[in-house]
This record gives structure tokens, C-alpha cells and sequence, in this order.
């Protein structure tokens, strides 16, 4: 490459100003773009205008590539329809007498909250319009066998529906149960969708088992398509990264599970993966419908609302859940702003669950500042990450954490991939979001809040389980490690705004 710049430049003189006016040119736009850009914080900002400083010509175009969360035109047009066609629904609820009585139940829901518990779902609600809903059973699944064998069970007794969106799908024994449900399914005349994301379902989506579940009936679409010209140059590692199932309105599942044995093989060197799913049997799978909807309307222009209805209520437990999606549509810091509210909503303590850490500083500060105050504050991470740059960029958070008493555990039991928070074992939060800024700003996920004790005391449970297989990290050692490290660590942790 350098010898054929080279050559250029000595026979065409002109193309060394021309590329200078070109470098200047990139990268004054460049930064007026970051400037402008409303999603971009502060720190996100420095660091994208210190790199096109830095690297004139390089730096603009990773910005173009990685940077800015831009959709295309018609992904555009297509957030907007399903907006407006939400209002829609809303308004005719309304118009049809019902107003009154959904505020009823609406305050009668939030009356039952704790007062905390109760900004908290406020706050839930301007995300995606859903409040919290009674009259949910919960069960909470760590094993991707025995999930997937209740799912299937799940998808045999279904009657008219079945949704499945997910990040990563593979083809083995393990999610060949589904396939088979799925199959089985559409044969005796279910409606059977399946949203998988075209970046993480790449493989599966060009092999032989997507072909026979579409050869079966089963409808089969792929999500955000990474084809250079189906993307209409969208940015393609902005993903679609829920993992979500409805069936018939009453049943859902949500978590972090992709459709993959645990082994995973794509990622074989770090399993097993170890994940955990919520299912939930009552009115909260309708408000986890709305989200498929949504997103089936994104990719196929195919209106499903009349799948929205009324809230199927048939949990035998009082639980209340409140669900939320959030991606590049909802406004900006969505997400973040929910996590520093569930921290804050601690009094005890608050343990957290992520494969990816790599915060914002309000997210930082949350953790810092509940530790602080004297809440038991306890974050869990894997040993070993499939993210090398994660892993050493999360590192450079260490010492103020462990300075302000934040207990760090690392998992020694596998990749630790299930995102969930507790606190006080009366509040809990399942996501696909991991705690770092690709999920803040730009992957579409989705999040189930749930304000039960039992539902929580048993999450709660579950994180215990990871902690006794992590060991904790002693600050002592920590502060004691090598000046090498060290450089490393806060080096990379530089580029922590762009991850």
C-alpha cells in the first residue's frame, strides 16, 4: 500500500494537496457531525474528536462506520409508522370509553408499589408507553436444556400463535428442539414467526434447517440485513439483540439465552455460556408482544397489532412485571437511566450480573455512590471474556470501584452471559442489555422489571449461585499489580467512550 501511495505521488504531484484538502475536509465534517450528534455524550464526543485528530483520514471513517447510531431512510419511516400507529391504538382505546378505567387500574397497580418502586415504573413507562401488570406466574430457567424443553412443551400446546425473536440462533440438538415444536406447529395450522438478527444468525440463516422450517410453514425473516444493499447503508453492527418468545398472548420468555446449546459453538473456546431466561404466564406477555410486533412491522411492513389485545390474565400469583424495549428509537440514555434508578432504589444491597462491563459514568457513578452510602453493592463478571478489548477496557474501572467498596467477583465457571440486577430481593431486572455502551446506545434490547420479593429472592438465588463459583478480586493484589498492566489496561480504557 505505501509503495503504491508513493508511486501516486510522484506522478501525479497534485495528489498529495488534493488528499491533504481531502483529510481536512473529512475530518472538519467529522467532528461537526459528533458535535451535532444529540445521542453522543460528552466523553463519546472527546474521544471520537481526539481520533480524527489523531488520524485525519482513518479516524473519520471508523466514525461513519462505528459511531454514529443512523438509521436508514426507510428504518426511519418505519419507527414512525409503528409510533404512530401505537397512538393510534391508544386513542381508539380511548375514544371507546376505556380511558377511565385503564388509569383505574393503571393507579391501583402503582398504589401497590413501594413509593421508590413507583417512580421506578414511571420512569419504565416513558420508555415504551407499558406501565406495570398484575397477575404473572414467573419461573426463571439457567439451564439452555431445560428451557428449551419447556418452550417446546409450550409450542405444542399453542392455538394460534407463536413469536420468537432472536439475537443468535444455531442448529443444534439442543435448539433443534424448538425447530421441531416450530415445525410441528405450523403443520397443525399455528401462525409461527421468527425473527433472528441477520448479523448473529448469519450462519444459520444460509443453512439447510432455515430452509426446512420455512419448507414447514414457519415464516422465517431476518432482522436489520447485513446485505450492502438491503442496508441501505445502515450501520451494521447496529443489532437487534432481544431474545424474546410469545405464545398466544399468555406465555412469554425473556432473557439472555440466545437459541444455542450451551456449548455455543461458534464461541466453543469460552463455553459453557451460562445464561438465564425468565418465563412469565399472565398479562406482561401481551406488553412483550407489542415489542415483536414492532419489530416483525421494521422488517416485513406486515401490521400484526391485532395480535395486541386485551392483557391475558390467567398467572395464579400476584407478581407484577413491567416490560420495556429500548434501541436507537427511544430516547436518548433510555436505558442507563433505568439501571442508575434501580442502583439508587437500593438500601441493602444491589448485585449485578454482566458479561460486558464497560459503563458510563453515570452508570459508574450510581455503583460508586450506592456503595458510598453503604449498601452492599456487588458486581459479577466472567474471568475470562470472548472481548479482549472489553476485558481490558472494564479493567480500567477497577480501582475506583474497589476504592469505594464495590465487591468485584469473576467467574470461573464459564462466560458468565446473564445480565440481571437485584435490589434489596424485592426489586429485579432481566435483560438482553449488557452494561456497556453498544447496549446503551445502539443494539435493540429488550427488559422485563419485576417488582415481586419471591420472583426476586429467587433471581436473587441464582446470582448467589454465580458467586459461589467466582472468586473475589482482593483490592491489595489488585493495586499490586504490574506496571505493564497497568498501562495496558488504562491505554485501551481510553477507547472505553467508543466500545
Amino acid at each position: 500500500m505505501l509503495p503504491l501511495l508513493q508511486k501516486l505521488l510522484s506522478d501525479w504531484p497534485i495528489a498529495a494537496p488534493l488528499l491533504v484538502l481531502l483529510a481536512v475536509g473529512l475530518s472538519v465534517t467529522t467532528v461537526v457531525a459528533v458535535l451535532l450528534d444529540r445521542r453522543c455524550r460528552s466523553q463519546s464526543a472527546v474521544s471520537w474528536v481526539l481520533l480524527v485528530i489523531v488520524a485525519p483520514l482513518v479516524g473519520p471513517i471508523v466514525y461513519w462506520i462505528f459511531g454514529k447510531a443512523w438509521l436508514s431512510a426507510k428504518r426511519e419511516r418505519s419507527y414512525l409508522a409503528v409510533a404512530e400507529a401505537r397512538r393510534e391504538v391508544r386513542l381508539r382505546g380511548e375514544a371507546g370509553g376505556s380511558a377511565g378505567a385503564m388509569r383505574a387500574a393503571r393507579e391501583s397497580v402503582l398504589e401497590a408499589l413501594d413509593p421508590d418502586q413507583r417512580h421506578l415504573a414511571v420512569q419504565a413507562a416513558s420508555i415504551s408507553g407499558d406501565f406495570p401488570v398484575g397477575g404473572n406466574d414467573i419461573e426463571i430457567f439457567e439451564e439452555a436444556d431445560d428451557l428449551f424443553d419447556r418452550m417446546a412443551d409450550d409450542i405444542d400446546a399453542a392455538q394460534q400463535h407463536v413469536h420468537i425473536e432472536f439475537y443468535i440462533a444455531l442448529d443444534d440438538p439442543t435448539s433443534e428442539r424448538v425447530f421441531a415444536a416450530l415445525e410441528r406447529a405450523a403443520q397443525r395450522g399455528v401462525e409461527c414467526r421468527l425473527l433472528l438478527d441477520g448479523l448473529g444468525s448469519w450462519g444459520f440463516l444460509g443453512g439447510e434447517r432455515h430452509d426446512q422450517l420455512r419448507a414447514a410453514g414457519v415464516q422465517v425473516v431476518e432482522a436489520l440485513p447485513v446485505g450492502f444493499v438491503r442496508r441501505s447503508f445502515g450501520r451494521i453492527d447496529l443489532r437487534n439483540h432481544r431474545k424474546i418468545v410469545v405464545i398466544d398472548r399468555a406465555i412469554g420468555y425473556i432473557g439472555s439465552h440466545n437459541l444455542a446449546a450451551k456449548d455455543f459453538k461458534v464461541k466453543e473456546k469460552y463455553a459453557p455460556w451460562i445464561d438465564a431466561t425468565m418465563r412469565v404466564r399472565g398479562a406482561v406477555a401481551n406488553d412483550l408482544q407489542k415489542i415483536f410486533v414492532e419489530d416483525w412491522y421494521l422488517e416485513t411492513d406486515e401490521s400484526l397489532l391485532h395480535f395486541v389485545g386485551d392483557s391475558v390474565r390467567d398467572g395464579s400469583t400476584p407478581a407484577m412485571a413491567q416490560v420495556l424495549g429500548t434501541g436507537p428509537a427511544t430516547y436518548e440514555n433510555a436505558m442507563p437511566q433505568l439501571i442508575l434508578s434501580l442502583v439508587h432504589l437500593a438500601e441493602e444491597e444491589v448485585v449485578l450480573t454482566t458479561p460486558y462491563f464497560v459503563p458510563d459514568e453515570p452508570s459508574l457513578t450510581a455503583l460508586l455512590t450506592a456503595a458510598r452510602r453503604g449498601v452492599r453493592t456487588v458486581l459479577v463478571v466472567p474471568e475470562h471474556n470472548d472481548s479482549l478489548l472489553v476485558k481490558l477496557a472494564s479493567r480500567k474501572f477497577y480501582q475506583r470501584l474497589l476504592e469505594a467498596g464495590v465487591e468485584i467477583w469473576h467467574y470461573r465457571g464459564g462466560l458468565l452471559h446473564a445480565k440481571t440486577i437485584v435490589a434489596d430481593g424485592k426489586t429485579c431486572l432481566m435483560t438482553s442489555a449488557n452494561l456497556d455502551r453498544r447496549s446503551f446506545e445502539l443494539n435493540l434490547e429488550a427488559s422485563l422489571v419485576v417488582y415481586d420479593a419471591e420472583a426476586s429472592r429467587r433471581l436473587r438465588a441464582v446470582q448467589e449461585r454465580y458467586l459461589a463459583r467466582s472468586t473475589r478480586l482482593d483490592p491489595r493484589a489488585w493495586y499490586a499489580r504490574p506496571a505493564w498492566r497497568r498501562l495496558i489496561e488504562n491505554a485501551v480504557g481510553l477507547l472505553s467512550p467508543l466500545l
